[in-house]
């Protein structure tokens, strides 16, 4: 491939040569001739070293110091990532540039995995970065981007050296102290989940004492309490349960809208897991239930380091987009999967290895590179996906499938759900319909399977949403209805839409301001009529994935191991 800088030298050379040649001026002709033939000789070095040196390329990839194809990561921890490329024999290379390609849930953070280097014998070239996982979910490095030119900048051309390593990214949780210790000053433990409440139950700590009723059981009765006052009086002892946690996941499509680190179902997963963690070093048990539009997967009550890991093991697996909803084929969309390709599979895209047939129209210049183009792209994604031989040119005629297959692509190149990859366009990303029946079915078999005084955490995104809230409020009742204690947690869409503070300077107010405030001023209506119409039915709701939300779901517990209604001052 010829740079501009190579363009030039053989339009120059060309024309020199013509004009020698036509007005007999042989100087002219003859500087001009051996700036071609010099041209010619760095070409044929240039494709030799393209075409046999680099083919004997390896890379491999050691993460942390381990060279493993799967591993695990933790959001916002730091990792360590070594690159090698070796040669399989004595080569020199004068120049080449090369690109770790990371997915855009990871950001370099220290270092650069873009270096310049060359190779001289058989020494493999190695340099080292550090990258941060930004959201939960998957990570998955493709492999090494080749830069490989000459030295006088005239050709260029582009290889890619596999190095497949797939990831897991762990939600990292927040640590909250705890209202409780986790210790008692007596002499013994009880055991996991028992805590101690104000009602009458089996339990060993005494709650009070009553007049005897027909039915007691005759072990329960006060013989000295009842021989002072005369009558028979019963003990009635505090009742022994365990406070169970259900956490109720949204993992539908609206949440995996968005940037890696900012898409709501990043902090809904924060929060997931941080209560979890508090809540287990309480001993309690808790659960987990992940709904979307259609299916629902639940986890049953447990205790444990591993019933942990197996929390953040399911709700890792709500982060991972999926096949999002089907979206219109637009330039742009075409377009990122050709620069995707090109940075991933740029053999694919060669024009010796994706020939076309010869066509006369389009005539004009940018219709006819477009049609090209895509062309290209439909016989390289049929070559990726192993697609029937008739396949391409069924997707130039259909451009719906052929915008699914672009989805497709960059969905499993690690490419965040924003534009040109996902549109938001009404229904198609946020169902509220299906997501209100898969969550209603839900929480009512929680309802109906649980016992007396659970606790039932309902992380969902409904700031956007405008419609009734009925079909919630009625699942709510019948939660409290059953003595159960019920939380909202939303999330909030963006951090820059958060108010401004009192003191930031007065600056004069722009368009992108206005939309803005405009946009801040809807969400906090929105929160504020969600608060309202829930408070009325003694649920709490908070905002964002922050430690007030935490912090709010562990007061509700104690309330409920306690008894209370509402939380008393503490002094």
């Amino acid at each position: 491939m010829l740079t501009p800088r190579g363009h030039f030298l053989l339009l120059l050379g060309t024309v020199g040569a013509g004009l020698g040649v036509f007005n007999a001026q042989e100087l002219l002709a003859l500087v001009s001739l051996s700036v071609l033939v010099w041209l010619f000789f760095e070409w044929v070095q240039f494709r030799w070293r393209a075409d046999v040196q680099l083919r004997g390329l390896s890379c491999e990839r050691l993460v942390n110091g381990i060279s493993s194809p799967t591993g695990r990561f933790w959001t916002r921890r730091l990792v360590r990532i070594t690159v090698r490329v070796s040669p399989d024999s004595s080569m020199r290379i004068p120049w080449l540039r090369l690109e770790d390609v990371l997915p855009e849930n990871m950001e370099c953070s220290d270092g650069a995995n873009i270096v310049d280097g060359y190779l001289q014998g058989a020494d493999p070239f190695e340099f080292s970065y550090t990258a941060t996982p930004r959201g939960a979910g998957s990570a998955i490095l493709p492999g090494v981007t080749v830069r490989f030119g000459d030295l006088q900048g005239l050709f260029f051309i582009q290889r890619f050296l596999p190095a497949r390593q797939s990831f897991r990214v762990l939600p990292t949780c927040i640590g909250i102290d705890t209202a409780h210790p986790t210790t008692k000053q007596v002499n013994s433990l009880p055991p996991p989940g028992i805590h101690r409440m104000q009602r009458a139950g089996m339990g060993s700590e005494l709650l009070e004492l009553r007049e005897y009723v027909p039915g007691d059981p005759p072990k329960s009765i006060a013989w000295k309490v009842s021989a002072k006052r005369d009558v028979l009086m019963t003990r009635q002892y505090e009742s022994e349960v365990p406070v169970r946690t259900t956490l109720f996941v949204d993992a539908s499509f609206g949440t995996k809208l968005g940037a890696f680190g900012l898409r709501p179902i990043d902090q809904i997963i924060l929060l997931a897991g941080s209560i979890a963690r508090s809540t287990m070093s309480l001993r309690d048990p808790v659960g987990l239930v992940c709904f979307d539009n259609a299916h629902t997967m639940a986890v049953p009550s447990g205790l444990g380091e591993r019933h942990f890991y197996r929390i953040l093991d399911q709700l890792t697996e709500c982060a991972v987009p999926t096949q999002p909803p089907l979206a219109r084929l637009t330039t742009p969309l075409l377009e990122h999967t050709w620069a995707t390709l090109q940075d991933r599979q740029p053999e694919l895209l060669l024009p010796r290895v994706n020939q076309l047939p010869f066509r006369l129209f389009p005539i004009r210049p940018f219709l006819r590179n477009l049609n090209q183009r895509r062309a290209r792209l439909t016989a390289a994604l049929t070559e990726v996906y192993g697609l029937p031989a008739d396949a391409p040119s069924q997707l130039e005629q259909d451009d719906l499938r052929l915008a699914a297959l672009c989805q497709r692509y960059l969905t499993e190149s690690g490419l965040a759900w924003t534009w040109p990859v996902v549109e938001r366009r009404g229904r198609e990303v946020h169902d509220w319909d299906a997501r209100f029946d898969t969550l209603t079915a839900a929480l009512t078999s929680a309802v109906a399977h649980g016992r007396d005084n659970e606790l039932f955490v309902l992380l969902l995104d409904l700031v956007d949403y405008t419609g009734s809230l009925e079909r919630l409020k009625q699942v709510i009742r019948l939660a409290r209805a059953r003595h159960h204690r019920v939380v909202v947690i939303c999330p909030w869409p963006d951090e820059t839409l958060k108010a401004k503070p009192a003191d930031s300077p007065e600056k004069p107010d722009t368009v992108e301001d206005l939309v803005e405030r405009a946009e801040r001023t809807r969400l906090v209506a929105a929160a504020e009529r969600l608060k309202r119409e829930l408070r009325r039915l003694g649920v709490p709701v908070a905002f964002a994935a922050d430690r007030r939300a935490i912090q709010l779901t562990l007061i509700e517990a104690d309330l409920a191991r306690s008894g209370r209604s509402t939380a008393g001052v503490r002094r």
